[in-house]
């Protein structure tokens, strides 16, 4: 993978680094607008920051909006967000690269809270922030958001100081999901550091059905074991361990007394309840949404779980 060499980063001309905002889009025109809006908004150096569209080959309004904005548009049509991430690297003149969905939107200290923060020490290399739905997201999502909020991010939101990213080699493009994780362990082997802020920078929909939520943790599932087979890390063997343990629990129903099997999960989804009631975001700690964590949490679990089994017959990308 060809990718810039760091003699050719834009040199730093102010106190705050230059940063390269890059956005994956394929068929985006329905949210597109709002997120250019909310990233052309930022309370940040308007000559300190470029936008790049790393486009997958829409055919839809998306170019076309695009196209509103003084951004860069570049097309990348090898599908998989690792490639589209990579890509957008490669086209990156900033000290710093920060990625967003098209299907979120910023807030405007976005840029300079997350800058703030890299710039702090010479190790910090990634800085995640929070995410959460946006206040017109459906009551699905919201309970979605309600189960899976932690008051940080992943890739939706991260910055990347661009000098670690480039002695990495960037995102193992063999992975379709996980790839943020796989790229973080790499770096915090190297010696560096992450820091998560926990404010709230991001604006981002869950997704909108329960068969979406299903494949997503599907993705997950197969992501998981793919990461698993890269790092052996026993700490994501006992994940996947856990996780299809719980979801065979209901097996148990077939070999134990139903009365004792029920009253254990009567707990324990109680207990899961209570703790994602003190973790989550105070918007989601009402009832209506609380009521919905057994459901939503074992919907994921049976998702990671199918995802395992179907990463059976996925052939270890290092094998390749």
């Amino acid at each position: 993978m060809k990718i810039n060499s760091e003699d050719e980063l834009r040199p730093r001309a102010t106190d705050v680094p230059f940063v390269s905002v890059v956005i994956p889009v394929l068929n985006s025109e329905r949210t597109l607008k709002k997120c250019l809006e909310s990233v052309f908004n930022q309370d940040y150096p308007k000559d300190e920051y470029e936008v790049i569209l790393i486009d997958g080959g829409s055919n839809d309004g998306t170019l076309e909006i695009a196209k509103e904005f003084p951004l860069r548009i570049v097309t990348e049509l090898q599908r998989g967000r690792g490639k589209a991430y990579d890509r957008g690297i490669v086209e990156a003149a900033g000290e710093a690269v920060a990625f967003l969905d098209s299907d979120a939107y910023a807030d405007p200290s976005w840029l300079r809270d997350t800058s703030l923060e890299l710039s702090k020490n010479h190790l910090m290399a990634i800085v995640y922030c929070g995410s959460m739905a946006p206040s017109d997201a459906s009551f699905l999502q919201k309970c979605i958001d309600a189960l899976n909020y932690k008051g940080e991010g992943r890739a939706n939101g991260v910055l990347y100081r661009t000098d670690v990213f480039l002695k990495t080699k960037g995102f193992d493009e063999r992975l379709n999901y996980l790839q943020e994780n796989e790229l973080e362990y790499r770096i915090a082997r190297m010696g560096y550091r992450i820091n998560n802020i926990r404010n709230v920078l991001v604006w981002h929909y869950p997704r909108d059905s329960l068969k979406r939520y299903f494949e997503q943790n599907m993705d997950v599932g197969i992501g998981k074991i793919l990461f698993y087979r890269i790092t052996k890390d026993s700490k994501i063997l006992f994940n996947v361990i856990a996780n299809s343990a719980a979801a065979l629990l209901p097996v148990m129903f077939l070999l134990f007394d139903v009365v004792y099997v029920f009253a254990a999960l009567l707990v324990l989804n109680l207990a899961y309840a209570m703790y994602v009631a003190r973790e989550t975001h105070s918007e989601y700690r009402k009832l209506k949404y609380i009521l919905t964590v057994p459901f939503m949490n074992y919907l994921s679990i049976i998702g990671e779980f199918a995802g395992y089994m179907k990463a059976l017959f996925v052939r270890n990308p290092h094998d390749e």
